[in-house]
């Protein structure tokens, strides 16, 4: 059992990470995931395809947001008749580079939680069109982009984890009205 848990992390060791593709068949179509990684690895410009591909719908809970490039594709989004809600952590819509303001002043929903807990709202993610989810360590923030490792996951047409990722979201932004 060492041998194999040996040769495992000798593996994991020297093939490193890249951005890869993953493909699982599924009843409903083929679930697609795609991973980037950042410093400058595609986050930033995977999640404006994202938001620029979007038709009807993008709720987003988001830890820390300043990022003018991801902001910008939103105001677009929603001027083209996207709904788009928005949840970032009450401690960081404090901050004075975080895009909140700029979001709602371009008639965006916009709403600052804390952690269910009293601690942090520190999710990461973001539901488009219902169909598709981007989650992981990456903030939307110059930092994340730029100097920070992090990380991007990318999941289409996971029916049953989407769902479950928009139950999450529901809840959070019921509780976020009731302090707005």
């Amino acid at each position: 059992m060492r041998f194999l848990l040996l040769i495992l992390l000798s593996l994991t060791l020297f093939t490193g990470c890249q951005n890869v593709e993953v493909k699982h068949p599924v009843d409903t179509g083929e679930v697609r995931t795609e991973v980037f990684f950042s410093p400058r690895g595609g986050c930033r410009d995977a999640i404006v395809n994202l938001i620029e591909n979007s038709r009807e719908s993008i709720d987003i809970a988001i830890y820390s947001f300043t990022s003018r490039k991801i902001a910008k594709a939103l105001i677009d989004a929603h001027r083209r008749g996207v709904k788009v809600r928005v949840i970032i952590d009450e401690g960081n819509g404090k901050s004075r580079f975080c895009v909140g303001p700029l979001l709602e002043k371009a008639g965006i929903e916009v709403r600052y939680k804390r952690g269910s807990g009293g601690g942090l709202m520190h999710n990461k993610y973001a539901i488009y069109d219902g169909k598709v989810i981007s989650t992981g360590s990456f903030n939307w923030t110059e930092s994340a982009e730029k100097r920070n490792d992090e990380n991007l996951v990318i999941i289409e047409n996971d029916s049953k984890l989407i769902k479950m990722y928009e139950k999450n979201f529901s809840k959070l932004w019921k509780l976020a009205g009731l302090t707005n």
